[in-house]
């Protein structure tokens, strides 16, 4: 069972990291909500009149038998005097113990009470595990879901709107809540033009702090909107702008507690979505481990064709094909620049390219940006080269070491890549001979080293593709 789960995280992390790049409030309000989660701050102390507010907050939600709204996440602001707004639905139906549905865009969690199914809509995919026997917080932390409510299993809470809610809709006390975020909790003021009702802020020693509206006939809450340092803010701001945040946070819309009796709650695979394996699928005994990612199965095969964008001096680029690179063994390294883990292990392939740089051998290393936003190119270019810079990164040496545009994902499609960091390496006939998906710094050995273990066995003509179950997995998960 364990490695089941061990299984189910490490595909549930890469799911979530592509899907971060579709579903990410981008910009600089949500950097800065990140960039707040520093230095631990001194809190208020609590209001002894809050406090009491938040447990008949509390003592409401764990009354509900069913609770269901029509909520939705929206990041709201102006950056240099220009409106800018993002909204994804963020809808829940719940029923104790064991049946809710909870659709966040572009992945729902939905359970009937014996089959508890992720669907992951922007890959068309959809996996499926056992009910639990009542809903914790914890149901929701694991797979796709925890990474786009939470980060991850692993993440911290702070500044997370929907932490506070699913812990009160699961039956939290209040003291459980705050202990877990590391708040206290005061009065507030609502900001103006919002409606009337009770206002708590939940003061964090870390992160943004959050700002709850109370209804004060349901004692339910209407919104949880992140409240960030205005000083803070002003420093994110890009120079020469300023950046005001409108609205950033969740609000629940219309809400009933009553849900109909007949309402099943039974998943039906929507046409044209595809099944991946779940923490509860084991293989026939005897059988060998599948693939735990799309591109692993393509180790083996020759690689689909493609063409690459290369950066090739001050403003210039050029394209080549996979024919082009035929003889070489080709590492190709699928990163983004809003991707923390990528950022992690970037340094990593800089030193597999000093290291190949000067050795003459038929070696190509491209660190492939799948950033896709702003849409020009040549502003994409500019995004990654000054991530690049502040990173004091250098991917380039030699005839080795190359930086690449993907901005329309065609080479990521093509390799059927489905989380970021992933690298794979082909021969000098174009086989997918091995592929790394996510970025483990707590590896027993560095990246750069198994991967140039990897290489050298290619450049001696020996192939991996028959001992992928036995290689060491260097950019998984624990």
């Amino acid at each position: 069972m364990r490695n089941d789960r061990t299984n189910w995280r490490r595909a549930a992390w890469a799911v979530g990291l592509a899907l971060a790049g579709l579903l990410a409030f981008d910009g600089p309000a949500i950097a800065t909500a990140r960039a707040q989660s520093g230095a631990p701050r001194d809190r208020a102390p609590d209001d002894a009149s809050a406090r009491a507010v938040f447990a008949g907050v509390a003592k409401a939600y764990r009354e509900l038998a069913s609770y269901s709204d029509q909520g939705e996440f929206v990041v709201s602001m102006k950056l240099g005097g220009q409106g800018h707004k993002q909204a994804r639905p963020m809808r829940l139906t719940f029923v104790r113990p064991n049946r809710f549905d909870l659709d966040a865009g572009a992945i729902r969690l939905v359970c009937d009470g014996k089959t508890m199914t992720t669907v992951i809509e922007p890959l068309k995919k959809y996996m499926s595990a056992p009910a639990p026997e009542a809903v914790t917080i914890d149901t929701f932390r694991e797979g796709p879901t925890g990474a786009i409510l939470f980060g991850g299993p692993t993440a911290a809470p702070s500044a997370s709107p929907m932490f506070v809610l699913l812990h009160l809709l699961t039956g939290t006390e209040p003291d459980v809540l705050l202990n877990q975020m590391g708040g206290t909790v005061r009065s507030a003021k609502p900001q103006a033009g919002s409606p009337e009702g009770q206002a708590l802020l939940i003061d964090l020693q870390e992160g943004p702090d959050l700002l709850l509206r109370v209804d004060p006939k349901s004692k339910l809450l209407a919104s949880i909107e992140l409240k960030i340092d205005p000083a803070q803010l002003k420093k994110s701001a890009p120079p020469g702008q300023t950046l005001e945040i409108d609205r950033f946070g969740w609000s629940a819309g219309t809400i009933t507690t009553s849900v109909p009796a007949d309402r099943s709650f039974a998943f039906a695979a929507p046409k044209g979505f595809a099944a991946i394996a779940g923490p509860g699928d084991r293989p026939p005994a005897g059988a060998e481990p599948a693939p735990e990612h799309a591109v692993q199965q393509m180790i083996g095969k020759p690689a689909p064709d493609f063409t690459l964008t290369l950066l090739d001096g001050p403003g210039k680029t050029r394209t080549v094909t996979k024919a082009d690179l035929a003889g070489r063994v080709v590492v190709i390294d699928f990163w983004a620049t809003w991707c923390g883990p990528c950022l992690m292990e970037l340094p990593e392939i800089q030193k597999l390219v000093e290291r190949y740089k000067d050795a003459k051998k038929d070696v190509v290393i491209v660190a492939l940006s799948q950033d896709d936003s702003p849409k020009e190119i040549t502003e994409v270019r500019t995004l990654v080269e000054k991530k690049l810079a502040e990173k004091k990164l250098q991917l380039t040496g030699g005839s080795v070491g190359r930086i690449g545009l993907d901005p329309s994902n065609s080479v990521g499609k093509a390799f059927d890549i489905e989380g970021y960091p992933s690298l794979v390496i082909l021969d000098g006939k174009g086989v997918v001979q091995s592929a790394h998906v996510g970025y483990d710094p707590d590896a027993r050995e560095p990246l750069h080293k198994t991967l140039a273990t990897e290489i050298d066995a290619l450049l001696e003509g020996k192939s991996l593709a028959g001992d992928r179950q036995k290689a060491p997995k260097a950019g998984s998960r624990p």
